[in-house]
């Protein structure tokens, strides 16, 4: 496509983006990378341990499972090395959580968010029922530097692909100005290698949002016991190990 000096270029297709993803995880999977070391093993917690279990009623286990889903989406755009299409995922997943804790607490809202679409008032009294802040205020004062990265995880999310504003949209943005054609080439990239930054960034995302995800949920309980409080610390020693080469300053405590 051209206009007035301007070409656009849409390289390859479905298939070289879908062959190229491949490629990049069956790369990672196969690696040791501690990146993907940890994320194994908060996916095996997300699915054996019993941090969820303390509610019966549906629409919050519903909702648990929903958060535990796209945190896998999440993950399989992490592994295929498209960052920014990471965090729309992780961020549904992180509402889900929210919304779920926030049912736990008041059951009462299980009705005004299952009876959304019946009518303009009802979808108008869940949007205001259910807003992150207060889905997870609660967390503040039990759990507070999970709570904090919860916030900044949600909040982050809109810069780095969850909302298409600058940053997200134009750090895959890179200039070519030395053509021999004369042409200034704007080249914008979704896909990166096993071990790129852009690739790191959403393995640390994933495993950021998943331990927001389940602090939301484990902590949502009435009774906390000293078992999960050592699991939650272990996640948290996992995470830490695994990022703290590209974030040293990376310490979250309950």
């Amino acid at each position: 496509m051209a206009n007035d000096g301007v070409r656009v270029l849409f390289e390859g297709g479905i298939e070289p983006y879908m062959a190229a993803a491949d490629e990049t995880t069956a790369e990672l999977l196969a690696s040791s990378d501690p990146l993907v070391a940890a994320l194994r093993e908060y996916d095996t917690y997300f699915r054996e341990g019993r941090w969820w279990q303390h509610s019966s009623s549906a629409a919050p286990l519903v909702l648990c499972m929903n958060a535990y889903q796209f945190f896998l989406a999440g993950s399989r755009m992490a592994l295929s090395g498209h960052c920014a299409a990471v965090f729309p995922l992780l961020r549904t997943a992180l509402e889900s959580a929210a919304y779920a804790s926030l049912m736990m607490h008041k059951p009462e809202l299980e009705e005004v968010w299952t009876s959304r679409h019946q009518s303009k008032k009802k979808k108008e009294d869940c949007s205001s029922a259910f807003t992150f802040k207060q889905a997870i205020k609660l967390l503040k004062d039990r759990a507070p530097d999970i709570h904090a990265l919860a916030t900044s995880a949600y909040e982050g999310a809109i810069d780095y692909g969850a909302h298409p504003n600058v940053i997200g949209v134009f750090g895959l943005v890179s200039i070519d100005d030395q053509r021999s054609d004369n042409f200034v080439a704007v080249n914008h990239v979704s896909l990166y290698g096993a071990n790129h930054i852009e690739t790191i960034r959403g393995f640390c995302a994933c495993l950021d949002f998943g331990l927001a995800i389940i602090g939301i949920i484990a902590l949502s309980s009435h009774e906390i016991s000293d078992m999960l409080l050592d699991e939650l610390s272990r996640l948290i020693e996992v995470k830490n190990a695994a990022t703290e080469r590209y974030s040293p300053e990376a310490d979250t405590t309950l």
